[in-house]
C-alpha cells in the first residue's frame, strides 16, 4: 500500500514539474522583449494575435498587436520614467500620484473612468476607460507600461484578454 501511495505521488510530481515546463516552453518559445537592459519580459500572446511591430529604443518600446479586421488592436507602450527611478511596482506609487495619473488622462478626455485592477500576481494596475478605447497602465521597475486597446467592439471579454496578457507577463531581471 505504501508503495502505491509513494507510486502515485511519484507520478503527480512528475506531471506537475511537467506542466510547469511546458508552460515555460511555451513562454520562451515567443521568446523575451529586453528593456532597457533593466528587465526582460516574456509572456504568451493572446489567442489570435500577433505582433506587427516592435520599435525599440534604450528608454522606450512601442509595439503593435493585433488580431487582424474587426477585432481590437493593442498598442504596448514601455517608457522609462526618471519621476519613478526608485519605483519597483505601481502598489509602491503614494495616492496622491496616482491621483496626478489619473488627472492626466482626464487631461486628454474628461469624460474617462477609472478602475483599479490587480493582475495574478498582485501587481495593482489601472484601467482607463473612454471613448472607443481602454487603456490598462501600471508601473514597473522606473518604466511606465500602457496597453491601449482601440476599435468598434471593446466587449469586457477583450478587455478581460488584455487583463489575462498583462498578468501572464514574466519580468524576468537581469543580472
Amino acid at each position: 500500500m505504501k508503495k502505491i501511495l509513494a507510486l502515485a505521488l511519484s507520478l503527480i510530481m512528475i506531471l506537475g514539474v511537467a506542466a510547469v515546463s511546458a508552460d515555460e516552453a511555451v513562454k520562451t518559445e515567443m521568446g523575451t522583449l529586453d528593456v532597457g537592459g533593466s528587465f526582460m519580459i516574456r509572456s504568451r500572446i493572446p489567442e489570435g494575435y500577433s505582433f506587427l511591430s516592435v520599435t525599440n529604443t534604450e528608454l522606450n518600446i512601442v509595439g503593435l498587436l493585433s488580431a487582424g479586421e474587426g477585432k481590437p488592436v493593442v498598442t504596448v507602450s514601455i517608457a522609462y520614467n526618471e519621476e519613478y527611478s526608485d519605483t519597483e511596482r505601481f502598489n509602491d506609487v503614494d495616492e496622491t500620484v496616482v491621483e496626478e495619473i489619473r488627472e492626466s488622462f482626464r487631461e486628454v478626455d474628461e469624460e474617462v473612468t477609472f478602475e483599479d485592477l490587480e493582475t495574478a500576481y498582485g501587481t495593482r494596475l489601472l484601467k482607463v476607460t473612454g471613448d472607443g478605447f481602454v487603456d490598462i497602465y501600471t508601473i514597473y521597475k522606473s518604466y511606465e507600461l500602457e496597453f491601449v486597446m482601440t476599435g468598434e467592439d471593446l466587449t469586457e471579454a477583450y478587455v478581460q484578454m488584455l487583463v489575462d496578457f498583462i498578468s501572464d507577463m514574466d519580468f524576468v531581471t537581469v543580472e
